[in-house]
């Protein structure tokens, strides 16, 4: 779990103070770190072998499927992330945990980020199972 919190804060280049800190006591970084890992490797797969259909097999279209990927990933992981630090502070009576919006928003662009590039990856790997999308991404 320390490495997946490594990779979630950029190691060390995106530590958010507390909401670092409760995000590792709570044990959320793993959650999420599932979520972003999988959701874009499942999406790939229902895109490039399950449907691949010929009105899919457009660049745009990959794009948008990608980007909604990628943001629903970040919505979720942010909900798990509120939730699980949410848990944690009001069970061990902490009125105040000091973490605002800004470092969720923060934590959300990570997320995105990383499920961009992992659902990159998972074209990268699957386009060659797809006989009409073989071309996409290029």
């Amino acid at each position: 779990m320390d490495i997946i919190s490594e990779i979630l804060e950029l190691f060390g280049a995106a530590y958010l103070g507390d909401f670092s800190k409760y995000m590792f006591q709570s044990g959320a970084y793993s959650s999420v770190f599932y979520v972003m890992l999988l959701l874009p490797i499942i999406v790939a797969f229902v895109y490039y072998v399950v449907l691949d259909h010929i009105l899919l097999a457009q660049l745009r279209k990959w794009l948008f499927i990608g980007a909604g990927t990628s943001a629903v990933a970040a919505l979720i992981g942010v909900i798990i992330a509120h939730q699980k630090i949410e848990s944690h502070t009001f069970g061990n009576n902490i009125l105040d945990a000091g973490i605002g919006s800004g470092e969720f928003l923060s934590f959300g662009f990570i997320v995105f980020a990383y499920s961009a590039l992992f659902f990159f990856i998972a074209s990268i790997i699957l386009k060659s199972f797809s006989s009409r999308s073989r071309n996409i991404p290029f």
